[in-house]
């Protein structure tokens, strides 16, 4: 990939896209590609690991906190984005050996801090959309009446329960985070790597993770284990060994999974 740093920041070139697409096109993969981009960002990781390592546990405490504090998540779907970019842009920059610091990741981030809170934005839309929908679905009841004069009666009932279909309520919930994550899986990289607008950034994100359904599986199964297990696995546990393992395998794989996706050889 060719990028053009000038004074700090990144100002990356721009990529064509496919024909008869607005967005950059991608690819299909096979799952085991996973294997080869934790590998890449192992090695990554091993030019320096102290900070990879602070990274890592840095995004589990910030998941823990998110969880341990529901109004924050607000907060985390704002902030996801922003960090997601400059992780993938350090892996760059260490992945092409180019020198590179903190102050001029922060730089080129900042550059891009309104597309990127616009992808957040847009993730957390959908996302509360769809829990709105499954409240209004399975705990709001309408009943309509008509009276002996025949005056109409409409009474709406808040926080019922719609019995066995109540069920259902948590698969629609987890269709509506999944849609979300692959709104903003990619799109960062889309913006800081090659300046593409947030709105083709989320498109092509999201094709790119329909095409390659079955390693967005691995992930979600690795995300949904870490949420499943905060139900009755200790706080510690979760804290010291599953979040950071997780976390670890989606900071490390980032990079690759881009590049294995979206460059062409």
């Amino acid at each position: 990939m060719t990028m053009h740093y000038s004074g700090g920041t990144a100002v990356p070139a721009h990529r064509q896209p496919a024909s008869g697409l607005g967005y950059p096109d991608s690819r299909t993969v096979s799952v085991r590609s996973v294997a080869g981009w934790l590998s890449e960002g192992v090695r990554i990781a091993r030019a320096n690991p102290l900070l990879w390592l602070v990274a890592i546990l840095g995004c589990a405490d910030f998941v823990m906190l998110f969880e341990l504090a529901p109004p924050l998540r607000v907060l985390a779907v704002l902030v996801g984005p922003v960090l997601a970019a400059g992780l993938v842009l350090m892996q760059e920059r260490a992945s092409n050996a180019r020198p590179w610091s903190i102050r001029e990741t922060i730089e080129a981030v900042n550059v891009h801090r309104n597309a990127l809170i616009t992808i957040g934005q847009c993730g957390a839309a959908v996302a509360y959309a769809g829990q709105l929908i499954a409240f209004v679905a399975f705990h709001v009841s309408v009943k309509a009446s008509v009276a002996p004069n025949g005056v109409h009666d409409l009474t709406i009932v808040y926080g019922a329960h719609n019995g066995t279909r109540n069920a259902l309520e948590p698969v629609l919930n987890m269709l509506a985070y999944a849609v979300a994550a692959s709104l903003v899986w990619f799109a960062p990289a889309q913006v800081v790597l090659n300046d593409v607008s947030p709105l083709n950034a989320m498109a092509a994100s999201a094709r790119a993770v329909a095409r390659n359904w079955r390693v967005a599986l691995v992930f979600g199964i690795a995300i949904a284990a870490d949420v499943w297990l905060a139900t009755f696995a200790p706080l510690t546990l979760r804290g010291l060994l599953v979040t950071p393992l997780v976390s670890a395998l989606i900071v490390l794989s980032m990079y690759g999974a881009y590049r294995g996706i979206f460059e062409r050889a």
